[in-house]
């Protein structure tokens, strides 16, 4: 089993396993991920599974699903806290813009941030509110393949997420993202 297969199922099987951590470095050592070629392959849904972050809202939880919702060719991204098995956008979402700052880094700049509610009616209920303090960051892609995505950020926390199909939920993503 190769090193990516390997990181793949101990995040789903074992994700608090101490051995992530080696794994995630030694697949970053023989990265070859480049944003000029390879920008359009993180479209989608990531599945944030393991941090080195202690906050708790980057934490995995079997209960929570902590989603980035990722639409390069927009330049646009949501990050969504929301309840395991619902596939509405249902929950908090920050909204972010996407641009490449170089190689491997994507600048990110959050617009709007708040709760997202299900339909009443015709309605979705939203309580997103513009975010006025300029909010910036910016993630360096250290791996990249067909299921996984391991990243650092420019508070120096290590993220890994994987890919997670869901062409519903990427569609109401979509539709959401007109009306922001």
């Amino acid at each position: 089993m190769n090193t990516d297969s390997k990181l793949l199922k101990i995040l789903i099987e074992k994700p608090n396993s101490k051995d992530i951590s080696s794994l995630a470095i030694k697949l970053e050592s023989n990265s070859k991920f480049n944003l000029n070629y390879d920008i359009e392959k993180l479209k989608g849904i990531w599945e944030l599974r393991w941090s080195s972050s202690n906050a708790p809202f980057l934490s995995y939880s079997p209960l929570v699903d902590n989603l980035q919702i990722l639409n390069p060719s927009k330049s646009n991204a949501m990050n969504l806290l929301k309840p395991r098995g619902i596939n509405g956008i249902i929950g908090t979402g920050i909204v972010a813009e996407l641009y490449p700052l170089n190689e491997i880094r994507v600048g990110v700049q959050f617009t709007h941030a708040g709760l997202i509610g299900p339909y009443i009616g015709f309605t979705k209920l939203k309580a997103l509110a513009q975010i006025k303090k300029e909010q910036k960051g910016w993630l360096d892609i250290t791996y990249l393949s067909k299921n996984l995505r391991i990243c650092r950020g420019d508070k120096g926390t290590l993220f890994i997420l994987i890919r997670r199909e869901n062409e519903k939920l990427f569609t109401k993503y979509e539709e959401f993202m007109k009306h922001v």
